[in-house]
């Protein structure tokens, strides 16, 4: 984003929101098996409250491979992600009521 938007566009939520939602990602060729591994690491449980909010950055949120588990590649990794998400979400619109 620092590539395509001026300085005051990533400053205002507004404008940083549309255009993180407009960035086009252009796949060129898929990456061999081997580097489509998921990685091991990440945030450890004990970091985050029941929302998936870092207990020491309130209002940062983590989902799916950032969070320290190691889960099978592929449709289990998705769902689990996907579930990650929708928990992390719920987690943000309670953190902004």
């Amino acid at each position: 984003l620092w590539e395509c938007l001026p300085a005051d566009a990533i400053a205002d939520p507004v404008r940083l929101a549309a255009a993180i939602k407009q960035l086009p990602i252009r796949l060129t060729a898929p990456r061999p098996l081997a580097e489509a591994i998921s990685s091991a690491g990440g945030v450890m449980f004990e970091a985050l409250d029941e929302h998936l909010m870092l207990r020491n950055l309130p209002g940062v949120f983590c989902a799916g491979e950032m969070l320290d588990w190691e889960a099978p590649t592929g449709g289990y990794l998705l769902t689990a992600c996907f579930a990650c998400g929708r928990a992390a979400a719920k987690g943000v619109l309670a953190w902004m009521e």
